[in-house]
C-alpha cells in the first residue's frame, strides 16, 4: 500500500508575523476585552500516554508510568496543554515559531550525528519578539521571556487535566521505535530535496484512527521504550483555562485553537508519530464564566456574558488536512517505513504522500472542501418532531442538505452548521434530511433514533 508520512507541515506565509500591536498589560481590564474561566474536558480518542519521567526503572529498557499528582490521580500537565494549544494558535495567527532551529546537528540511528542547514526564517524567529510593544499574536497572549529585562507574562493559564472518567490500562507495553527528529532529511523537512533551502513549515502529526498499532513484542524491543500504563479510548480529563484581557480577535482565535470543530483533533503526550495522543477538547459552557471589560465588577446578573461561544471562528484550510480525524480513510499506511535505511528520498505533498513530482517551491494545494456542485438531497422544511433534549456538551440540529463530502445542519436557533460527511457516526444510510441529530461537542454527529 502507499506510504503516508506520519507528519506534515503548514506552510509559512510571506510578510508574517505582524507585530503592530503592543502588550495590553494586566493592570486593568480594558473595555470589550474577555476575561474569566473556561471549564474544559479532554477526551482520549485513542491510546494516550503522559509519562512520569521522575520514575524510571534501572533496567536496560526504561519503563514509564502515567504521570500522577500528589493525590495519585492521573494527570496531563497544564504546561503540556498550553504548548499543544499554542502550537495551533501560532499556525492560525501566523505567529513566530518558538522551537524552530534552521541549523545544527540531528541524530541518526545508532547515535551518529549529521549537520543540517536551512535558510533563515527571518521575521518568524521567536527572538524577534523581544520588544514588549511589538509582539506576535501568540506571544501577546501566551507570553515570552526572550527579553530578560522586560519579560511578558501570558494572559492565558492552564490547570493540570485530571482524569475524571475511565481508568488506566495497566499493561507493560513495548512501543515502536521513537527516534529523534531528522531535520537533515531535506526532502521532508525542506521545500525541496536540496540543503540550505526553505523549511517546510510548522510540523504537525497525523491522527492514525482509533486502533493504531503502536506496540511491538518484547523480542523486537531492543531500541524501544516501554510503558506500564496508558489512558484508553473514551477516558475524560477535566481542566480549567483562565483568560485575561483578550480582545475579540484574540478570544476568537483562542477558542478555535482550544476547541476544534467536529472532525478535527489535537495530539498530546508521547508517541504522536506512532498514532498515540489523539484527543479532543470540549468547552463546558454551563460551567464556564466569561465577562466582558469592566462588567466583572458589576452584579453577577449583569456581568456574565452569554454570547462569547458564538465568536468561535472557522479553522483555516492550511490546518484542516493535518488535524482531521478521518485521515486513516485515505488509501495508504500512516507511519514510518519498516526499514529506516530505505526511507523515501522524496518530498511529501499536502496529504502526506511521498511523490517524486511534488513541487519544490510550494506544497500541492489542499483540496477545496466547499461544495460547489448540487446537493444529493435537500430538505424542504424542518422536522415535524420537536428537538430532542441534549446535554451541556451537545447541540440539537436537523439535517437540511447532503453533499458528497459535507452535511449542512440547522440548529434550534436557525443557524446553519457545516460538518464533514465522514465525521458523522454510523452508516451513510442513517443520514436523512428532515431528521434530528445531536452534535457531540467536537467529535462527530450522531443520529437521534426514534
Amino acid at each position: 500500500m502507499t506510504q503516508i508520512n506520519p507528519y506534515n507541515f503548514v506552510l509559512l506565509q510571506p510578510d508574517k508575523p505582524v507585530r503592530s500591536e503592543g502588550y495590553p498589560g494586566r493592570l486593568q481590564f480594558h473595555e470589550n476585552s474577555y476575561s474569566g474561566m473556561l471549564k474544559c474536558t479532554l477526551k482520549a480518542l485513542g491510546p494516550l500516554i503522559s509519562i512520569d519521567q521522575r520514575k524510571r526503572n534501572k533496567e536496560k529498557i526504561n519503563f514509564f508510568n502515567f504521570l500522577k499528582n500528589y493525590q495519585h490521580d492521573p494527570i496531563i500537565q497544564g504546561s503540556s496543554l498550553k504548548g499543544m494549544i499554542r502550537s495551533i494558535y501560532e499556525a492560525i495567527t501566523d505567529s513566530c515559531m518558538t522551537l524552530a532551529c534552521t541549523c545544527g546537528q540531528s541524530i541518526k540511528r545508532r547515535g551518529n550525528k549529521i549537520k543540517y542547514e536551512y535558510q533563515d526564517i527571518g521575521n518568524y524567529h521567536n527572538n524577534k519578539c523581544s520588544d514588549i510593544m511589538a509582539l506576535c499574536p501568540a506571544c501577546r497572549i501566551f507570553g515570552t521571556i526572550n527579553n530578560d529585562d522586560r519579560p511578558c507574562q501570558g494572559r492565558v493559564r492552564f490547570s493540570d487535566a485530571v482524569l475524571k472518567q475511565g481508568g488506566l490500562i495497566e499493561k507493560r507495553t513495548y512501543l515502536k521505535v521513537l527516534s529523534n527528529p531528522k531535520p537533515h532529511h531535506h526532502a521532508t523537512y525542506g521545500k525541496g530535496k536540496h540543503p540550505k533551502g526553505l523549511i517546510s513549515g510548522r510540523k504537525f502529526y497525523y491522527h492514525h484512527g482509533k486502533s493504531p498499532k503502536f506496540s511491538v513484542n518484547e523480542h523486537n524491543a531492543r531500541y524501544s521504550i516501554a510503558i506500564e500504563e496508558y489512558a484508553k479510548i473514551g477516558n475524560k480529563f477535566e481542566f480549567e483555562v483562565y483568560v485575561e484581557n483578550l480582545d475579540e480577535e484574540e478570544f476568537k482565535n483562542f477558542i478555535l485553537a482550544l476547541e476544534l470543530h467536529e472532525g478535527f483533533g489535537h495530539k498530546i503526550g508521547l508517541g504522536k508519530a506512532i498514532g498515540l495522543g489523539s484527543c479532543c477538547i470540549t468547552v463546558n459552557r454551563d460551567q464556564s464564566s466569561i465577562t466582558i471589560g469592566s462588567g466583572r465588577y458589576k452584579k453577577w446578573e449583569a456581568a456574565a456574558d452569554t454570547t462569547w461561544y458564538s465568536l468561535k471562528k472557522e479553522l483555516p484550510d492550511a490546518l484542516k488536512e493535518v488535524l482531521r480525524l478521518n485521515k486513516e480513510d485515505d488509501a495508504g499506511v500512516i507511519g514510518y517505513p519498516p526499514d529506516f535505511n530505505n526511507y523515501p528520498n522524496q518530498p511529501i505533498d499536502a496529504k502526506g504522500f511521498f511523490r517524486e513530482d511534488t513541487k519544490t517551491d510550494e506544497q500541492a494545494p489542499l483540496p477545496n472542501t466547499a461544495n460547489t456542485g448540487e446537493p444529493i438531497s435537500v430538505a424542504t422544511e424542518p422536522p415535524k418532531e420537536s428537538a430532542p433534549k441534549v446535554g451541556q456538551e451537545q447541540e440539537a440540529a436537523w439535517l437540511k442538505k447532503i453533499y458528497a463530502d459535507e452535511l449542512v445542519f440547522v440548529n434550534t436557533q436557525g443557524k446553519e452548521i457545516v460538518r464533514p460527511r465522514q465525521a458523522c457516526q454510523g452508516k451513510k444510510k442513517l443520514q436523512e434530511v428532515e431528521k434530528w441529530f445531536v452534535l457531540w461537542g467536537t467529535t462527530a454527529s450522531k443520529r437521534v433514533l426514534y
